[in-house]
C-alpha cells in the first residue's frame, strides 16, 4: 500500500513537470499535505532514473517534447478523469451517425461505451479500438488500414491517411498529446499527428478528448490551430484562466464531472 501511494505521489510530481516545466518542494509538499523529507525523497529517486533534473529547492523537467510515454503506461493513469470523459463524449452521439474514432486511452474508454451502441457507423485507425467493437454486430466498423506502430497499435502511413480521405463524417472523436493555446493540438509522433489532421480535414464536428493534465502542454508535431477544433471535453481539474482562453477563440468546452477528487489518490 505504501509503495502505490508512493508511486501515485511520483506520478503526479510527473505530470505537473510535464506541465509547468518545474515544480518546489514546498509547493508539492503543501498540496500533497506531505512532509518536505518525503517529497524531496520521491524527487530524488525520480532523478536517479533520469526522470527529471533537481535543482535548488524542488525540480524541472529534462523530458524531451517527442517523449512519448508507453501507451500501456497512459492506460493506467487517471482513469477516472478519462472515464468520465468518455461518458460526457458518449452522450454528443446520436443513432445514425458515422463516427471516427482516433487512437489513445481517453478514446478507449469511449470505445467501451461504444460496445453497446446501435447503428453507428465507426471509422478508426487504433487495431486495439477495432477489437474492442468487433462484437458489435449493430455497428458498421470500419479500418483504415496502415503501418502498425507497435507499442501504440495506431495505422498509420499513407494507406491511413488515403483512406481517411474516403469519408465524410459527421462527428470524430479525436486524442492529444498536448493542448495548449498558442502551439494548439499536438502529438508525440510525427506520423500519429498527419493522421489526425486528415482526420480533421474530413469531419463535421471535431471534437478533443483531454484531461487536464493535456492542457498546457506542447508535444513534438503540431496537428491544427485549437480555434479550428469545435469542442473539447476535458475533467474537474482545468484552471479556469486556459478554459476562458479556449472560449475566446470559439472552442466549446465541456468539463465532465468526476465522482471523487482524484488528488486523494496521490495522498
Amino acid at each position: 500500500m505504501k509503495q502505490m501511494l508512493a508511486n501515485n505521489r511520483k506520478r503526479l510530481i510527473l505530470e505537473t513537470l510535464k506541465k509547468k516545466g518545474g515544480i518546489k518542494i514546498t509547493e508539492l509538499a503543501e498540496k500533497l499535505n506531505k512532509s518536505r523529507m518525503t517529497i524531496t525523497r520521491d524527487m530524488d529517486e525520480l532523478a536517479n532514473n533520469g526522470l527529471l533534473l533537481r535543482v535548488h529547492g524542488g525540480a524541472v523537467s529534462n523530458i524531451s517534447r517527442s517523449y512519448e510515454p508507453p501507451y500501456f503506461s497512459r492506460k493506467g493513469l487517471r482513469n477516472e478523469a478519462k472515464q468520465a470523459i468518455a461518458s460526457a463524449a458518449n452522450d454528443l452521439i446520436t443513432e445514425g451517425n458515422t463516427l471516427i474514432l482516433d487512437v489513445g486511452s481517453t478514446t478507449r474508454e469511449l470505445a467501451h461505451h461504444l460496445k453497446s451502441r446501435k447503428n453507428l457507423t465507426v471509422i478508426t485507425p487504433s487495431l486495439e479500438h477495432a477489437m474492442d467493437l468487433a462484437g458489435n454486430s449493430a455497428m458498421k466498423l470500419i479500418v483504415t488500414g496502415g503501418i502498425v506502430r507497435l507499442g501504440e497499435m495506431s495505422l498509420v502511413g499513407p494507406i491511413s491517411e488515403n483512406s481517411l480521405k474516403e469519408f465524410n463524417v459527421d462527428k470524430a472523436f479525436i486524442g492529444a498529446g498536448g493542448v495548449d493555446l498558442k502551439a494548439g493540438l499536438t502529438e508525440y509522433n510525427m506520423e500519429d499527428a498527419q493522421v489526425k489532421k486528415y482526420i480533421i480535414e474530413n469531419t463535421r464536428q471535431s471534437i478533443v478528448l483531454a484531461d487536464s493534465t493535456k492542457l498546457g502542454s506542447v508535444t513534438l508535431s503540431n496537428v491544427i490551430p485549437m480555434e479550428k477544433i469545435d469542442i473539447l471535453i476535458t475533467d474537474s481539474e482545468a484552471e479556469p484562466v486556459f478554459i476562458e482562453g479556449l472560449e475566446e477563440m470559439g472552442v466549446q468546452v465541456i468539463i465532465a464531472k468526476q465522482f471523487k477528487n482524484e488528488v486523494r489518490e496521490y495522498l
